[in-house]
């Protein structure tokens, strides 16, 4: 199995954090697929949205349920359906990752539209919205998203993916080792981590992606995809 470069919230130790640039930066590091964040807007859009309000990285103190689509624009808030153009236009995929458990339609609609279900990885923290995209999209890779810091919670976790149908989960680094890929691939779920610092990341990464990791979910595209290169 091939280790998917995912670049986390686009690039955003390169460019500004779920946006269209940080999807080409991302693209230029040599990701695979870029890992963006789903809200819905005042309008019922899906946007790129990580936190539940504007303040942090657009400095605006308002929650993005109550920003109109035009407005967002202008604030530099991209639509899913810009960024699905922008990553098919540079040949590589999103993985989606649904932090607002009410923009599960939205986000369909968008993944819908731009006939982009072979295209996307749809992830999420929230068991309903998981079960959600399971039903409407079967063909889809579809993933439970939980940190987990114990071996019960790592149980639970796997557990909960395969009941709900998920086909893989997102886990935290600490959590991914080979034997909990082993004890995923026997539930029949491929298994993504996500790296928060460097240094785990170039100690932990050959080992798991020997162990068959199905991508690693990054900050450092570029070091991740020297590492995997520089292992074979």
């Amino acid at each position: 199995m091939t280790t998917l470069v995912i670049a986390h919230r686009t690039a955003p130790r390169d460019a500004r954090e779920n946006s269209l640039d940080g999807i080409a930066v991302a693209a230029r590091c040599g990701a695979d697929v870029v890992e963006v964040d789903a809200r819905r807007s005042r309008d019922g859009t899906a946007v790129l949205l990580h936190d539940p309000w504007l303040l942090r990285v657009q400095h605006v103190p308002l929650s993005v349920r109550w920003v109109g689509d035009a407005r967002l624009a202008r604030f530099g808030v991209p639509t899913l359906a810009d960024a699905l153009e922008v990553a098919d236009e540079l040949g590589v995929r999103l993985a989606i990752d649904t932090k607002d458990a009410g923009a599960a339609d939205a986000v369909l609609g968008a993944v819908r539209a731009a006939a982009g279900t072979e295209r996307v990885l749809l992830w999420s923290q929230h068991m309903p919205v998981v079960r959600t995209y399971v039903r409407a999209l079967p063909d889809a890779q579809v993933a439970l998203l939980r940190d987990t810091f114990d071996r019960a919670s790592h149980d639970r976790l796997l557990a909960d993916a395969a009941a709900i149908g998920a086909r893989a989960v997102s886990a935290h680094e600490d959590a991914v080792t080979p034997a909990f890929i082993a004890s995923a691939a026997g539930r029949g779920l491929a298994v993504y981590c996500w790296y928060q610092h460097l240094d785990a990341q170039r100690t932990r990464l050959a080992a798991v992606s020997a162990a068959g990791l199905a991508g690693v979910v990054t900050d450092w595209p570029a070091d991740a995809r020297e590492q995997l290169r520089a292992a074979g």
